[in-house]
């Protein structure tokens, strides 16, 4: 799959029309985060380009107080684990290689660590997301609040999916204090 053409869409805009025409030439597209887990699976029977989410890395809105935050999909793990760390906060998930992963990749893949058994999976912090699909239109789940019900449960569906069902763009996640260590 290595030697497809490698495609990096800057916005969301050129993002979406790239699988706008993609989809109209009837091409695959593999979207790749930091990389970490693209070696897994079968490789493709179909021609196509892979897409390189890594442009897709900034903070879209941290209120600290009241532990969530929005992120593009592109950001690696350590990068988000930094930003939450100067607010005393963390995602108490240990996703290997961190500094290539990125959120969005760990999302697709179901990457967890040895701290899943005591603080749950990367799927239990997930509360919004947002994917663009195989038609090129922005998909939105869930939301800004952590006790958002309303409709499908879309983040649950798009963990473990490894864009088969859309390339995350954007999550929004509830964080927890960083935890005091005994001594």
């Amino acid at each position: 799959m290595n030697s497809f053409p490698t495609i990096r869409p800057t916005n969301l805009n050129e993002l979406t029309t790239l699988v706008k025409e993609t989809a109209s030439k009837g091409e695959a597209l593999f979207p790749r985060g930091g990389g970490t887990q693209f070696h897994f699976g079968f490789p493709s029977e179909k021609s196509g380009k892979i897409v390189d989410l890594g442009a897709f890395d900034r903070v879209l809105d941290y209120p600290a107080r009241d532990m969530t935050i929005t992120v593009q999909a592109g950001i690696t793990i350590q990068k988000l684990s930094e930003i939450l760390r100067k607010e005393g906060q963390e995602l108490p998930v240990d996703i290997p290689l961190a500094e290539k992963a990125t959120l969005g990749g760990a999302i697709a893949s179901n990457a967890n660590g040895p701290r899943r058994l005591g603080f749950g999976t990367l799927r239990d912090y997930v509360i919004g997301i947002s994917l663009v699909n195989d038609e090129g239109a922005e998909v939105k789940g869930g939301g800004r609040v952590v006790k958002n019900v309303a409709g499908y449960d879309l983040m649950k569906l798009l963990t473990g999916s490894w864009g088969t069902l859309g390339i995350i763009t954007q999550v929004t996640l509830k964080v927890k204090p960083v935890a005091e260590h005994c001594e």
